[in-house]
């Protein structure tokens, strides 16, 4: 009964009895002695252990003006990091490589018997380009703006026969079971 007792005085403390349950409870008090020592000495070490409450330092509550004061400088702060962001990458970027500088590059071929030489090459899409003669010596010339690179071309005689240049001993076969020259413009890829 003694058990019983402390859940029924526990229950008084922590307010979980209903009103009914505490009229009977308050009763047994007045008439057993040793039970109302007993809930008394409980109701002590409880208040021992109930401290007062603890003082919690207040959280600090800005007001809105001092919140208005501080988005303009948070905003400004974003932007300012924004640039410095950009302009780290903006420096630290590639830099693209310039455009590649046209020259003149002068091809000449000796057929003192054609009547007609053509030049025709990967530097314009294959289209025939007419060579000028010169004199009656029998040499065939043009002067083209190329930039640097690797081209692959033929001169065409006469409108029907395509060969190679002489000169040039780089050679590559094309798609048609011919066979074109091969140069190179500036740098070496």
């Amino acid at each position: 009964m003694n058990g019983e007792k402390e859940v029924l005085i526990s229950q008084f403390i922590d307010n979980e009895l209903s009103l009914d349950e505490k009229i009977t409870f308050v009763h047994e008090i007045r008439t057993d002695r040793a039970f109302s020592d007993e809930a008394i000495e409980l109701l002590e070490t409880e208040k021992l252990l109930r401290t007062e409450d603890i003082k919690v330092p207040p959280v600090p509550i800005f007001s809105e003006k001092r919140r208005s004061f501080l988005i303009p400088f948070g905003i400004s702060t974003a932007f300012a990091a924004a640039a410095v962001f950009m302009l780290f990458f903006r420096l630290t970027a590639p830099t693209p490589e310039p455009a590649a500088v046209s020259a003149e590059h002068r091809f000449i071929l000796h057929m003192p018997e054609a009547q007609k030489v053509e030049l025709a090459g990967s530097f314009n899409g294959w289209k025939t380009i007419e060579m000028n003669k010169t004199d009656s010596s029998g040499y065939w010339q043009v002067s083209l703006p190329l930039n640097k690179g690797e081209y692959a071309y033929s001169f065409i005689i006469n409108g029907d026969e395509r060969i190679t240049d002489p000169t040039i001993k780089a050679k590559q076969a094309d798609d048609f079971g011919g066979e074109n020259s091969v140069i190179s413009i500036g740098d070496r890829i």
